[in-house]
């Protein structure tokens, strides 16, 4: 989330910073229009598309020719230990912060959804105060508030105490037409649910108000036509003062004057500037590229960097079967033998534990498992594999599984990696088929930055399972099976 949200924040920042150098003030107030809308909507569907970056797009066209195994619900789930509750807070006695994150993220999204639905109360509650008239496809509601006349849909509100047909009359009556003809509300109702739900961005903010502007240059145009344009202007500066906005509908008398009243003179000057217009083009195509959806970062030719993720640790045991073998033990096992071949396959292996501890020398379970999540970052790895081993309360499954977690950044490229470490694992020991969505919360998973993956090692409580991987020699099988895999996604 934090990652689409920073993608969003720069594309909405660089394309209004070419609307603000290249367009801006231009007379061309259609297209200005269409450009801030499109690069609204561009900043939301960007982050998402699943396109490569710059100089990624070689290694992903070779990911592509993998082998993609069914993705089906699994049930697994994260120790308890570390489990977080409703409030933020594990059994460990630490505080996940990214959980009160996202209470923070929706407790200001929600605040700000009341004050649209209190905006749009209030419009509901005019229609129902005033008498309304209808004329042809609008409505016209006669009303005494201050700020009037305006618009918001197909309806006008009226000014009662101003005469519909005196000079000053029909100029409002033609520009609030205006907005209606050219569904200037429309635009306005996409862009505020939009500026709710990405609220940190504010580039959006910006790109309202000057939509709004832009609304008031193309109904101040079609307001002059055959009329006294400096009249006009002294009419916007007697009369704004009053005026009474709200960030919905749109008033005669709106805010930004200055700027109308310097475009009112400058109206026949609509030609200048149209370079700047289709020089947008390269600049979106190169936002494509390199805002576009995340896809894994390794570059052809440089040696893999994987995190390798030896599951538990220290005073957290994970499971431990009937005979006293405990499953951080396998774990630690298997991951040092990972890291012990890794140079003949041509892999950079980073552990984020070399002995019976906490991940990092971490207090509290929470702690440790953040910072399994943050080597990837820190080691700028393209891989991470969390290893662990099943137990009969957990999913249950006999021999060896591959789980991946939806909320990971890299979902599809994930499933790939899985994929691959199947078809290395099954050669030696039975694995399932399928690769299994974790049912809660994974931090390790959800959190890293690159295609991320856990391993079952077998079931610690089921005869068979545990005798393979309690096994020196087969630790290394496993061990070179997950590395061929990991060269195999290569």
């Amino acid at each position: 989330m934090i990652e689409a949200m920073l993608k969003s924040g720069g594309i909405s920042a660089v394309l209004f910073g070419y609307y603000w150098l290249f367009l801006r003030n231009r007379s061309f107030h259609g297209w200005n229009r269409g450009f801030l809308l499109s690069a609204v909507l561009l900043s939301v569907v960007m982050p998402l598309v699943p396109l490569p970056g710059l100089f990624a797009w070689a290694g992903e066209a070779r990911a592509l020719g993998n082998v993609l195994h069914a993705v089906v619900p699994g049930n697994w789930a994260e120790d308890p230990a570390s489990d977080v509750n409703a409030w933020g807070f594990s059994a460990a006695g630490g505080v996940d912060w990214g959980h009160w994150m996202y209470w923070g993220y929706a407790l200001v999204a929600g605040w700000l959804g009341l004050a649209f639905l209190r905006e749009l109360g209030f419009i509901a509650r005019l229609y129902r105060r005033y008498p309304r008239e209808r004329r042809e496809d609008l409505l016209f509601l006669l009303t005494r508030e201050p700020g009037t006349p305006f618009s918001f849909l197909k309806t006008i509100f009226w000014n009662a105490d101003i005469e519909p047909e005196s000079i000053e009359g029909r100029q409002m009556l033609r520009h609030e037409l205006v907005h209606i003809r050219q569904r200037h509300t429309l635009d306005l109702l996409l862009l505020r649910p939009l500026m709710i739900l990405f609220w940190v961005n504010p580039i959006f903010y910006l790109i309202y108000r000057e939509l709004r502007t832009i609304h008031e240059f193309e109904a101040d145009r079609c307001a002059l036509e055959g009329e006294d344009r400096y009249a006009y202007a002294e009419l916007l500066v007697l009369q704004t003062l009053e005026s009474r906005q709200t960030g919905l509908f749109h008033s005669f008398f709106s805010s930004s004057i200055k700027r109308r009243i310097t475009m009112i003179t400058q109206f026949s000057a609509a030609s200048s500037g149209r370079l700047g217009q289709w020089m947008v083009a390269p600049v979106a195509v190169l936002l494509l590229f390199a805002f576009s959806g995340s896809v894994s970062p390794h570059v052809p030719g440089k040696p893999m960097t994987v995190v390798i993720d030896a599951g538990h640790g220290g005073v957290d045991d994970g499971a431990i079967a009937a005979n006293g073998l405990k499953e951080k033990d396998i774990n630690l096992a298997i991951a040092r033998k990972v890291k012990q071949l890794s140079s003949e396959y041509g892999v950079n292996v980073v552990l984020t534990r070399d002995a019976d501890v906490l991940s990092g020398g971490m207090k509290s379970v929470e702690a440790s498992l953040h910072y399994r999540a943050g080597l990837v970052t820190a080691k700028k790895a393209d891989l991470f594999i969390s290893l662990h081993v099943d137990a009969k309360s957990g999913d249950g499954r006999p021999g060896f599984n591959v789980y991946l977690s939806k909320e990971n950044t890299h979902f599809q490229q994930s499933a790939k990696l899985g994929g691959v470490l199947i078809d290395a694992l099954r050669g030696s020991y039975t694995t399932g088929n399928e690769i299994l969505e974790t049912r809660t919360h994974v931090l390790v998973l959800r959190a890293a930055t690159v295609p991320a993956v856990l391993i079952e090692c077998g079931n610690i409580d089921d005869a068979r399972d545990r005798a393979f991987i309690n096994d020196g020699s087969n630790q290394e099988t496993i061990a070179r099976n997950i590395l061929q895999g990991v060269t195999n996604y290569k």
